[in-house]
């Protein structure tokens, strides 16, 4: 790879953020980001066209940088935050990593039980999975369908039956079912007849001449809006570990990789995804239709710095907590919203998960441009989902700095596609660069009908592939109890994607089963 660097690019891409005047970073946070140094393989290795470790890296090195502040505005001290680029990019499937006693945590039986009891309606079901999959149209279009958490109503939009088939059967009934309709037809019927998600697979020129792109194109990669609120310091904690956030309290309203968290047990939930995305959060069941479960929240509410809502927009609107009313209980709180499309344009209104944006933007359709085909190709691991992540952790950090300072707090909002637009304005992968990338995955092959799960599973085969013993490296993993999950002895999972010259990062609270805490921050 003639030139090409993957620690240069990360560096430049941290730059290149932090001087867009929009995000209003103050010049303490710009001197950290200066202070990050990037370590690893210098060339990239994941087989996607974009510049997926790139810019996992830049991102948490902003996050890093921006934590580094927060320790100095609380203990005084100053440090460098450091980036190993090759753990950046297993951040990116961290909810695969888990084990327990060497092993799998999916092989651990106590653990499989706990996380089955989340999937309410079999999603692991042939037939109900491969109703989440990109399928081509009538008229040629391809088409992500998407079952969610319940494949029932998507089943009954396009004519499938419950049956038990092979999962090439499963595909080959929603290709025949999928291939009835135009696609601007089952968009529509999709989005606003059944009120589940789905979207055309646009190509990046699509995308942004249309109306949609047209209005998120213009965004920054999150916005705050600032709101008059009480000055709120920061909470008096002891100096051990010099933690930055440490004391900071978070009600997270929201649920799969954007954050398990606060909902109600009859909720359904992609089990294995908890033991990793719950780690450091209390997991308590909330009825908010409830006098109770009302009840419950609103003490929560009262001592929180932080509400994150990444449900289907308007949903704690409809349940009575608006931001006037969240408000009213905690005057600084910062609320975060994060959701798919963005909260601007014709299609705001709609649901939507990582591969919905992920087609919507642009970004299947050059992953499969890059693999030699002509079809649109999902990414191959839910990036959009983790990186719009490190953006949230960002802009939250940046809020709590703001609000220690001046008499504000914030409304925050981000979402997949504002992060995946600003992914795809980072420049893909020039020809030799990616030729390179392909010689290190030999046979590597993914095609439209790869639905998430698969396309994990094979990146994760040609990582152990191509970079042996990288996903064993001790050095990268971090142990917790397994206790809350009814286990003897520790898991190991992945330690976060930076590193603070002296500040501890970690968590505190291990994850474990849903609905095992108490409603109290105690």
């Amino acid at each position: 790879m003639t030139g090409y660097n993957v620690q240069v690019e990360s560096q430049q891409i941290l730059a290149h953020t932090i001087v867009d005047s929009r995000l209003n970073l103050s010049p303490e946070v710009k001197e950290a980001c200066g202070r990050v140094t990037f370590h690893g393989d210098s060339n990239p290795f994941i087989p996607t066209p974009c510049k997926i470790t790139e810019s996992c890296s830049a991102l948490s090195g902003l996050v890093g940088a921006l934590a580094s502040v927060a320790a100095k505005e609380r203990y005084g001290i100053d440090q460098k935050v450091e980036i190993d680029t090759d753990k950046a990019t297993l951040f990116l499937m961290s909810i695969l990593l888990p084990t327990v006693d060497g092993k799998s945590f999916l092989a651990n039986d106590v653990i499989a039980e706990a996380i089955s009891e989340a999937d309410k309606f079999d999603m692991g079901k042939h037939i109900h999975r491969q109703c989440t999959n990109v399928y081509q149209c009538k008229d040629g279009r391809w088409f992500h369908l998407h079952g969610s958490m319940n494949a029932a109503k998507a089943m009954e939009m396009v004519g499938v039956p419950e049956q038990d088939v092979s999962a090439e059967e499963a595909r080959y009934i929603y290709m025949e079912k999928v291939a009835q309709w135009n696609s601007e037809e089952i968009d529509r019927t999709a989005n606003d007849v059944y009120r589940q998600a789905g979207v055309i697979c646009n190509t990046p020129e699509e995308f942004f001449e249309s109306p949609q792109g047209k209005i998120m194109g213009e965004e920054p990669v999150y916005t705050m809006t600032p709101v008059q609120a009480p000055h709120k310091v920061w909470p008096q904690t002891d100096t051990d570990g010099y933690k930055p956030l440490a004391g900071i309290r978070v009600i997270d309203f929201s649920r799969v990789i954007a954050a398990p968290a606060i909902s109600n047990l009859d909720n359904p939930e992609i089990g294995a995804l908890l033991v990793d995305m719950s780690t450091g959060k209390r997991d308590t069941a909330l009825n908010l239709k409830s006098v109770d479960g009302k009840r419950d929240f609103d003490r929560l509410v009262k001592d929180a710095d932080i509400l994150i809502d990444g449900f289907r927009p308007g949903v704690l609107d409809r349940l009575g907590y608006d931001a006037k009313s969240l408000r009213t209980l905690s005057p600084s709180l910062i609320l975060m919203r994060e959701n798919c499309y963005g909260f601007k344009g014709p299609l705001a209104y709609r649901s939507g998960w990582q591969q919905i944006s992920d087609c919507l933007v642009g970004i299947s359709w050059l992953q499969g441009k890059a693999m030699g085909l002509n079809e649109p190709v999902v990414p191959l691991l839910p990036n959009s989902d983790y990186q719009t992540g490190l953006i949230g952790a960002a802009a939250a950090i940046q809020a709590l700095l703001t609000r220690a300072k001046d008499n504000v707090t914030f409304d925050i909002d981000l979402s997949l596609t504002q992060y995946n637009i600003w992914y795809y304005r980072l420049g893909q992968h020039k020809e030799d660069v990616w030729q390179a990338i392909l010689e290190r995955n030999p046979g590597f092959e993914v095609r439209h009908y790869d639905e998430m799960a698969s396309l994990t599973g094979k990146t994760y085969r040609t990582v152990l592939a191509s970079r042996p013993g990288l996903l064993q490296n001790p050095a990268y993993y971090m142990s917790m109890s397994g206790k809350e999950w009814g286990v003897d002895g520790d898991i190991s999972i992945l330690a976060p994607p930076f590193n603070l010259e002296k500040s501890k990062i970690g968590y505190d609270v291990p994850s474990g089963k849903r609905g095992r805490s108490r409603p109290d921050w105690r």
